[in-house]
């Protein structure tokens, strides 16, 4: 199970349907199709999130199963949301005055599997790391070390709008992930900003360019 983009478990699954069981037989899991998975809304800011199923079949093979928006509205409870919505805003102007980190490349992985090797990205002549994506495929980019403050932005023209929804800056790690949604198709650009440990800030692009499944 999968929100904003990030693997949260596996589910309580291979429970009984006789619906399911009558209309399938004779599957490996004709018996035991359904699952569930209790979700703590708390830890996740209230807003429009996204939710993906992935599953494994028997011959390894992993891919998404389904995926919704859904809306989180927390009502009388603490909200022990997680590190992972960015702190720090900046404006068009602001980032384009920032020093453009065109040196260092960046780390990808395309898929659900978790065992999937990493594969490095360099930035181009113009200092953007380009990414081709498929349709409905997770992207996982490490941006920089651990020890990195990362906010990001879509830039659309000379506007910075905010990340897609169901994406994930993970500040722990200096992780962007996102799975995009149907309909994602085409090119995205994005600006990432770093914060080091001694405060020096520094730009990044990615461009993502997502083309159909099939």
């Amino acid at each position: 199970m999968w929100v904003d983009s990030v693997n949260i478990g596996h589910p309580t699954y291979n429970i009984y349907r006789p619906d399911i069981a009558t209309l399938f037989p004779d599957y490996n899991n004709s018996n035991g199709a359904v699952g569930y998975f209790y979700l703590d809304t708390t830890v996740y800011a209230d807003g429009v999130h996204t939710i993906h199923w992935t599953a494994t079949d028997s011959g390894g093979n992993t891919d998404g199963i389904g995926s919704r928006y859904f809306s989180i509205q927390n009502t009388g409870a603490e909200n022990k949301q997680k590190a992972r919505l960015q702190t720090i805003n900046y404006n068009i102007n602001r980032i384009a005055e920032l020093p453009i980190d065109d040196s260092a490349s960046i780390r990808i992985k395309r898929g659900f599997r978790e065992n999937i090797e990493p594969i490095r990205i360099s930035p181009d002549d113009k200092g953007i790391s380009r990414i081709e994506l498929k349709e409905l495929e997770r992207l996982e980019i490490k941006l920089a070390n651990e020890e990195a403050d990362i906010t990001g932005y879509i830039v659309v023209g000379s506007k910075l709008l905010p990340l897609p929804i169901g994406s994930t800056i993970d500040a722990t790690s200096a992780k962007f992930c996102w799975i995009p949604s149907p309909g994602f198709l085409g090119e995205y650009r994005f600006v990432f900003v770093e914060k080091d440990k001694n405060g020096n800030l520094k730009r990044k692009y990615v461009t993502i360019n997502i083309v159909p499944k099939y």
